[in-house]
């Protein structure tokens, strides 16, 4: 099946906008781009060519939840010269579903005007796998009315449609790559001695180290990987000299997600010599070091459908440990990711480095 027929490729938004709105338009995007994070923020990075630019062929404005209320009243304002793009679609707990009938009831205003649509899928199941009939029930409604459906890669074309149950062949699919992340790579032993400094914890500069970043919670597996992570360990460890292997876990608790967090506490406190736990908000100036300290920026994600993570390692020229679903599995034949399926094979990959790191210490 060819899939490069059923879909425009742009190489950036500028792109996409000009092929269905008049120059001088009017963009609202939600949610809104963090403008203050310009090498961390996926919205900002998205839109930096327009951000950027001066004078700009198309305008910006953020919308929060309160000014959907706005939306029918800029589409005649600005009537023939306006777009909504929409990006994250999804609820977490009951609080944020009930909000949805207020957002729907004033998009779907706006929708009825005539004025165009545009929504990047970046997930089609919630991470949480919670409430999934209404999540359904709410991409298929979204999907239905969007005159573009924005991916980022063309591997993940089919997937989407089954799930949205909008045809490969309809004109509505447009793939524009994930942005980049601008890479600031530090000496690999400054950044150790930097995040050591910052954040008193004892990172060892001759040891293999993996890094898991980003917001903790339950859907990226953390938990899940320190336990393997010490089950290999204490496998291993009386022939093997301690520290061949260092992890990395750094990043916020996401909102609800204390409990998951405790647990992995809890399982780092059994050797904690093997981990660096920094459940901190880092500011951009420091993932730098992060990255750069790392050798393996590892995923253990239960599901997923595309990953800013993934394209911050790669960035960062880091290598890859990943589940082969997603938007990884599109990454089986390059050379920089190591795709496993399973526990077991996740096992194995972790025994090989052990073994691996050891043996390059000792010649």
């Amino acid at each position: 099946m060819n899939l490069s027929t059923y879909y425009t490729y742009f190489e950036n938004i500028t792109e996409c906008y000009e092929d269905m709105l008049p120059r001088g338009s009017l963009v609202l995007v939600f949610p809104p781009i963090r403008e203050k994070f310009p090498k961390t923020d996926y919205l900002y990075l998205l839109y930096s060519d327009l951000l950027e630019q001066n004078p700009a062929p198309y305008s910006l404005k953020s919308i929060n939840a309160l000014q959907h209320l706005l939306l029918p009243f800029l589409a005649l304002k600005h009537r023939g010269k306006v777009a909504l793009h929409y990006h994250w679609l999804e609820f977490q707990d009951l609080k944020s579903l009930l909000a949805f009938p207020y957002k729907l009831l004033w998009f779907s205003l706006f929708s009825s005007l005539g004025t165009p649509v545009i929504w990047t899928v970046h997930n089609l199941e919630p991470h949480d796998r919670k409430w999934l009939r209404p999540h359904r029930w709410l991409h298929r409604s979204m999907a239905k009315r969007a005159q573009r459906l924005h991916i980022h890669s063309q591997a993940l074309l089919e997937r989407t449609s089954n799930y949205l149950d909008i045809p490969l062949d309809s004109n509505k699919w447009c793939v524009i790559p994930h942005p980049s992340f601008p890479a600031e790579i530090i000496d690999r032993s400054t950044s150790i001695d930097e995040l050591n400094r910052r954040y008193s914890c004892t990172i060892p500069e001759d040891a293999t180290i993996l890094l898991l970043f980003g917001n903790i919670s339950a859907y990226k597996g953390i938990l899940e990987f320190v336990e393997l992570f010490i089950e290999s360990v204490e496998a291993i460890e009386a022939g093997i000299s301690n520290e061949t292997i260092h992890v990395i876990i750094a990043g916020p608790v996401k909102k609800g997600q204390e409990t998951y967090h405790q647990k992995i506490t809890s399982a780092v406190r059994q050797l904690p010599h093997y981990f660096s736990h920094l459940p901190h908000f880092f500011p951009e100036e420091e993932y730098p070091f992060l990255l750069s300290a790392s050798d393996y920026c590892l995923f253990n994600y239960k599901n997923i459908h595309s990953s800013g993570g993934l394209m911050m390692a790669l960035s960062y020229e880091r290598k890859v440990i990943a589940p082969d679903i997603g938007i990884f599995s599109s990454l089986r034949n390059d050379s920089r990711v190591q795709l496993f399926t399973g526990k077991d094979e996740l096992r194995q990959i972790i025994d090989q480095l052990h073994s691996s790191t050891h043996k390059t210490r000792h010649e």
